[in-house]
C-alpha cells in the first residue's frame, strides 16, 4: 500500500493561512506555533513561573540589627524572601481530524490535482475551526463581563467602562488595545459617527485605516464567533500563546475503492495565564426596553 507523508509540507502551509486568515491570532501573539510529528503524550506547553510578588522594605538602621547583638542573627534589608519557580505543563486539546477520499473512477478530475487542492482547503477548515475555539477562549477567559443595551448612549457607556478598567488594571498602552465587536454595534459605533479613523502602520502595509473608539481598535466580527448573548469581546494584544500540533497529513492507497484516501490528524492547544486575564472583558448587551 503506498503511503505518501505531507506533515511537514502541510504545517508550513497551516501556519501561513492561519496567519493570513486568523480573526483572533492578535490576541495570541500574533502568529501560531506549528508542530509537526506530535505524539499523543506531548503537552503543548512546558513553562517555569514564579508568581511571587516583591516586597518593597525599608532598611533598617538600627544599632542591633545586623550589627552589636544582631551580629549574624538580622539583616539591614529586612526578612528574605525565596523564590521558586513552578512547573506548569499546557496540555494540547480539542483533537481534530479529517478523512476523505478521492476515488479515480468519479473523481472527473486529474486525482493528483484533486489531492492537492483538498489539502489547501483542509488546512483552511482547521484554521476556521481554531477561529471558533479561540473566539471561545477568549470569551472564557474574560475577567468580568459588562452589562449593557444595544444603544450608542450605552454602548459608549460600555466602551468608557472597559477603557477605565483596562487603566487601572494597569494594561500596558505599548500593545494595542482591540474590542471585537458584532455588526450591531460596529454600526452603532460606525453610522452614529463615535468611531474614529486610525492610521495603523506597518512594514507590509504602508496605510491602512482602521476604526477605533476610546482607546480600543474596533475590529467587526461575524456574529458566529460570540457567545450566546455576546457581542463585544476587549483583549490587549499577545495576552495569550496559540499552536498546533500535526500528528500526521497522509494519502494511502485505499482497499475500499480506487484511489486514495486522505487522512490528517491535528490537536490544539493555547494558554492565557491566569496575571493576562485582566486584559480581557466581554460585554453582554440588551435589547431597549421600548419607551410607553
Amino acid at each position: 500500500m503506498a503511503i505518501k507523508m505531507y506533515t511537514k509540507e502541510y504545517a508550513g502551509m497551516f501556519k501561513n493561512i492561519f496567519e493570513s486568515k486568523s480573526r483572533f491570532l492578535r490576541t495570541f501573539g500574533g502568529s501560531i506555533q506549528v508542530m509537526d510529528g506530535v505524539k499523543d503524550t506531548d503537552n503543548f506547553l512546558h513553562l517555569k513561573t514564579t508568581t511571587a510578588d516583591v516586597v518593597i522594605q525599608a532598611y533598617d538602621t538600627g544599632a542591633n540589627i545586623g550589627f552589636g547583638t544582631g551580629t549574624g542573627k538580622s539583616s539591614r534589608f529586612g526578612n528574605r524572601k525565596e523564590i521558586k519557580a513552578v512547573d506548569t505543563e499546557v496540555p494540547y486539546e480539542a483533537p481534530m481530524a479529517i478523512h476523505e477520499g478521492v476515488d479515480s473512477v468519479t473523481v472527473n478530475d486529474i486525482p493528483d490535482q484533486v489531492v492537492a487542492e483538498r489539502l489547501e482547503a483542509q488546512a483552511l477548515a482547521w484554521v476556521e475551526h481554531v477561529n471558533t475555539l479561540l473566539s471561545k477562549a477568549i470569551s472564557d477567559n474574560a475577567s468580568e463581563v459588562l452589562p449593557g443595551e444595544l444603544s450608542s448612549t450605552s454602548i459608549s457607556g460600555v466602551f468608557a467602562t472597559a477603557r477605565k478598567k483596562f487603566v487601572n488594571n494597569k494594561v500596558s498602552r505599548s500593545v494595542p488595545w482591540v474590542a471585537y465587536v458584532n455588526t450591531d454595534v460596529y454600526n452603532f459605533l460606525v453610522d452614529g459617527g463615535l468611531a474614529t479613523t486610525d492610521k495603523n502602520s506597518s512594514a507590509n502595509i504602508d496605510e491602512q485605516y482602521l476604526y477605533a473608539f476610546k482607546g480600543f481598535l474596533l475590529e467587526e466580527t461575524p456574529d458566529e464567533y460570540f457567545q450566546a448573548t455576546e457581542q463585544i469581546m476587549f483583549a490587549a494584544d499577545g495576552t495569550g500563546v496559540v499552536g498546533t500540533g500535526i500528528s500526521m497529513v497522509r494519502t494511502m492507497d485505499s482497499e475500499d475503492f480506487y484511489g486514495v484516501a486522505i487522512q490528517g490528524a491535528a490537536k490544539y492547544g493555547k494558554y492565557i495565564p491566569d496575571a493576562n486575564k485582566k486584559a480581557i472583558l466581554k460585554a453582554k448587551l440588551t435589547e431597549p426596553v421600548p419607551v410607553v
